[in-house]
């Protein structure tokens, strides 16, 4: 049995909103990805980003839409998936068997598969049901409360 996934880290175009933020397409979080978001973390499972795109424009939007406190690390930028969540992992100290990635795009996802194994994938047009699935149980403490590094601040990968 896989271990119970610690950490989700969320494409945000086309995932979290619909449309694009460098289009300026974007519009407001969708209501089910917001309930995934929320619920999951009241289960105690982390929430990170790995997304393409312009920075400065992103962080603005996280920050207007309420939802920025929510992630635990961000890594907005034009390399691979793959990468950023290889330094998410590490950031967090997670192994890559304990996180799960959410992306509209199949080729996205697929090159994630490829390069980490390991690393769960998500569509995004599944986001309101994953908190019905076993992998996303609530997380269960096994000693001392955790918290993210750095305790409440959140953590920009650059």
């Amino acid at each position: 049995m896989r271990p119970a996934l610690r950490c989700l880290v969320w494409e945000l175009d086309n995932t979290l909103w619909d449309g694009v933020v460098c289009d300026a397409t974007s519009t407001a979080p969708r209501p089910g990805s917001l309930r995934a978001l929320q619920t999951l973390s009241d289960r105690g499972i982390w929430h990170a980003v790995a997304s393409r795109g312009d920075r400065d424009l992103t962080m603005d939007k996280l920050y207007r839409h309420g939802v920025y406190e929510m992630f635990s690390a961000i890594e907005i930028g034009w390399g691979r998936k793959s990468s950023s969540l290889v330094r998410i992992a590490t950031t967090l100290g997670l192994s890559l068997d304990t996180i799960g990635f959410i992306d509209a795009e199949p080729i996205e996802r697929a090159e994630v598969q490829r390069a980490l194994p390991r690393v769960r994938c998500y569509a995004a047009r599944n986001a309101d049901v994953l908190p019905a699935l076993p992998e996303f149980r609530p997380v269960l403490p096994t000693g001392p409360n955790r918290t993210p590094p750095l305790g409440f601040a959140r953590v920009p990968v650059l």
